[in-house]
């Protein structure tokens, strides 16, 4: 049997219903399916200001380019995430300063943030690792001492909260990935939530050219002029990153949906938290008081050298079981090689990190199967 790491949830009648409508109506841009889908994930997030958009890494360029990231400005970045978190900082003309993060969670160290600020600081950026909340509160009290903007990365934790609340409470600008296998998937997309009024509205002008469309549509989400009518202002010539409304019908679909696809992956985690309890080879991630995550995936922490932990995931991946690493640190990148720092705590997590297949697609019993594999393997390589 298969276990992959991934699986495109796709209830595919209600999808090509609704898609087939947005076909027929020949209209299939930002209109009033994306205004629909806009409403309905600000209500479900309990958000104001979220934008949508085609990607959760032009959500970033745009939070990155608000935040103030321009040639002699520095952001104060992780390692530890996909490329897409820190590649926009570098497209601005930005230096990325690397934070380490702590080796038992993968998260960014609020401590070594505080080392890393200097007068060129404008932003601090990290990502909540496979749906794993970071130290959020301790994060954002450093944004508010040093008036730096706190951007984070949440592509990998749609559904996580911190406190009760949705986790982009405690930032100025929160990005949200819509792409194929993430939780909420519209085929490929991204949402941007600011928490300053003014930052929405610079955010809606900079996704379109520089042109807020909302300005001249009508109750309905229709057009009601010409497009071109409002000045573009210098300072907000944009982008064409707006989200469609095939994309939206998609994720109108799936939202329907989202709240069971989670409780599943929270449950399958759970699994995996029992098994490892009392383990001494495989380490679980602690995290936040009063956080939840919606896990991604499921990673914990191989107590072996670096051999040893390939070793054991290219047996599971023998076996049917899709572990691996998601991802890796970024420095490693001739990209970012402007940026190279010692960072210990990013390479001991990096060199223990695994992560499990926990979704969806997923029952009780296969969780059991994967962690009893994941024991045995490891004490027969280990011993």
């Amino acid at each position: 049997m298969q276990y992959p790491m991934f699986k495109v949830h796709m209830p595919v009648d209600e999808v090509l219903t609704k898609i087939k409508s947005v076909l027929a109506s020949g209209f299939l841009n930002e209109g009033i399916e994306v205004d629909k889908f806009s409403k309905k994930l600000s209500s479900y997030l309990n958000v104001k200001n979220l934008v949508l958009l085609n990607s959760c890494t032009s959500a970033l360029t745009i939070a990155y380019r608000l935040a103030g990231v321009k040639p002699g400005k520095e952001v104060i970045c992780t390692s530890m995430t996909c490329v897409a978190s820190n590649t926009p900082v570098i497209n601005l003309g930005g230096k990325i300063v690397w934070s380490d993060v702590k080796p038992e969670t993968g998260a960014i160290d609020p401590n070594d943030i505080i080392k890393k600020i200097n007068d060129k600081t404008c932003a601090i950026s990290f990502v909540n690792w496979g749906g794993n909340p970071a130290e959020l509160e301790k994060i954002s009290e450093i944004g508010e001492k040093y008036n730096i903007k706190i951007i984070q990365d949440s592509a990998h934790a749609f559904g996580s909260k911190f406190k009760g609340k949705d986790l982009s409470y405690f930032a100025d600008f929160t990005t949200y990935s819509f792409q194929a296998i993430k939780h909420l998937t519209t085929g490929d997309g991204g949402a941007l939530i600011c928490k300053n009024k003014n930052d929405y509205l610079s955010a809606k002008k900079l996704k379109w050219f520089g042109y807020d469309r909302d300005n001249i549509k009508d109750k309905k989400g229709e057009w009601k002029g010409q497009r071109w009518d409002a000045d573009i202002d210098k300072d907000y010539v944009g982008y064409k990153f707006n989200m469609n409304n095939i994309s939206a019908a998609i994720g109108l679909v799936q939202l329907n949906y989202i709240d069971k696809l989670i409780d599943k992956n929270k449950k399958n985690a759970n699994v995996y938290e029992k098994a490892f309890k009392k383990s001494n080879i495989i380490q679980t991630i602690k995290l936040p008081e009063k956080s939840t995550s919606s896990y991604w995936v499921y990673t914990c922490l191989f107590k072996g050298d670096r051999n040893k932990r390939d070793i054991l995931l290219e047996k599971l991946i023998s076996e049917g079981i899709a572990a691996g690493l998601v991802h890796i640190p970024n420095h490693k990148y001739n990209a970012f090689e402007d940026s190279n720092t010692q960072l210990p705590g990013t390479e001991e997590f990096s060199d223990h990190q695994i992560s499990l297949p926990c979704g969806w697609w997923l029952n009780e019993k296969n969780c059991e199967h994967i962690a009893s594999r994941v024991k045995t393997l490891s004490n027969q390589i280990i011993n």
